[in-house]
């Protein structure tokens, strides 16, 4: 029905244009009424909606191997936004997930499965999530940062699908809590390469100072009222002097530190070959991809929480830049373009003729309120308001 009817193939177009719905004779009415809903829609909803945050986490057991000697180890190594230990050393992300809460984004967290054949017990690597089958549409931001999975071109397709139609990824580096030297870059890297980006490995411990000059965009929004951020184990990004994607436009806002030494992503399951840091390495890349936008940090442990391995998120200013990041990534045109099915650059009548026919299949693409495989009223809802607003 509807989308699937349209052919799968369709999942594989960066905008993702669905063919005239079986639906469209009989949904005329619904057209109608949904354009003549849609200024009321925008007024019931109310004012501007709380930006939506989708964390993605590995798999159980999937994190660590430097460090984890049993079970639950290897599952605490995964930055959990549920973890809310501050022993000593710990990998939780309770207090940076409470931190973005108390700024007003609306937080969620999804695992990656269990590989099939995974053992009952000791490491794993875990199994893609098919962001398919996932309502990407309804978060604002996607963070990858405790992710272990490899994924198939087929599923990075739709989530570069979803940042090039206006929404926003996160992606946090960090090298040495999977199940080899190369396990996190390499889950990362088939995210990274649609942007022309690539992931180092772990090597490096120290502070970005502003005042030392490491801020080289001070005056990005992304580091108003930062002085000082850190990592523990920090694996930089390495981004090309002139963009080579199409679409994306990247920035480096705060450099690697000059003097320090990183690992290039080439060996496993052993460490990469070390070199100086260069001008290309960053701690903070951005970048915007035609109508999204997309942000490389260097370093997990900077947002862990108290007592965190290595660092935490009260050191230095990491809180204040934490929550500036995520105003950053939000800030785009977000999900009102993303509801532009059709691609053609507007919100228009098309759009809601699509949409329609989405949300009576029941497809994951419009839930756009955020209940997972569940579409109601409020998906509606939203997407009335969305197209109320139209594209910038």
């Amino acid at each position: 029905m509807g989308w699937r009817r349209c052919g799968r193939e369709r999942r594989q177009e960066f905008l993702r244009r669905p063919a005239r719905s079986r639906y469209a004779g009989c949904m005329h009415h619904g057209l109608l009424t949904a354009i003549a809903l849609s200024s009321v829609a925008a007024s019931a909803v109310g004012g501007d909606a709380p930006k939506r945050v989708l964390f993605v986490r590995g798999a159980e057991r999937s994190g660590g191997f430097l460090e984890a000697g049993n079970d639950a180890q290897r599952t605490e190594q995964l930055a959990d936004i549920t973890n809310g230990s501050t022993a000593s050393g710990n990998h939780g992300w309770l207090t940076f997930a409470t931190t973005l809460r108390d700024a007003g984004f609306v937080v969620d967290q999804v695992a990656e499965p269990l590989e099939t054949g995974a053992p009952g017990s000791g490491q794993t690597a875990g199994a893609p999530l098919d962001f398919g089958q996932l309502p990407l549409n309804a978060y604002d931001v996607v963070v990858l940062a405790s992710n272990n999975a490899a994924y198939p071109s087929s599923i990075v397709d739709v989530f570069e699908s979803y940042v090039r139609r206006g929404g926003a990824a996160l992606i946090i580096s960090d090298a040495n809590f999977g199940g080899s030297w190369a396990d996190a870059p390499t889950s990362d890297q088939a995210f990274l390469d649609r942007f022309g980006w690539t992931v180092q490995q772990d090597q490096g411990t120290y502070v970005l100072r502003r005042s030392e000059g490491d801020f080289v965009t001070p005056g990005h929004p992304i580091l108003a009222g930062v002085d000082a951020i850190d990592g523990e184990g920090v694996s930089p990004l390495v981004v090309p002097e002139t963009d080579t994607v199409d679409g994306v436009a990247s920035t480096i806002v705060v450099r690697a530190k000059p003097g320090q030494q990183t690992r290039n992503n080439d060996r496993t399951p052993g460490p990469g070959t070390s070199r100086a840091v260069g001008q290309r390495d960053a701690v903070l890349a951005v970048a915007t991809v035609d109508r999204g936008r997309i942000a490389g940090h260097f370093d997990r442990n900077t947002f862990f929480n108290a007592n965190g391995a290595g660092t935490n998120i009260n050191r230095f200013d990491n809180s204040a830049y934490a929550v500036n990041l995520f105003a950053w990534l939000a800030d785009g045109p977000g999900l009102r373009c993303r509801v532009d099915y059709t691609g053609d650059g507007a919100v228009t009548a098309a759009d809601v003729d699509a949409y329609l026919a989405m949300a009576i299949a029941g497809e994951p693409i419009a839930d756009l309120a955020g209940a997972f495989g569940h579409v109601d009223a409020f998906d509606v809802l939203t997407f009335l308001r969305a197209f109320a607003q139209g594209c910038p």
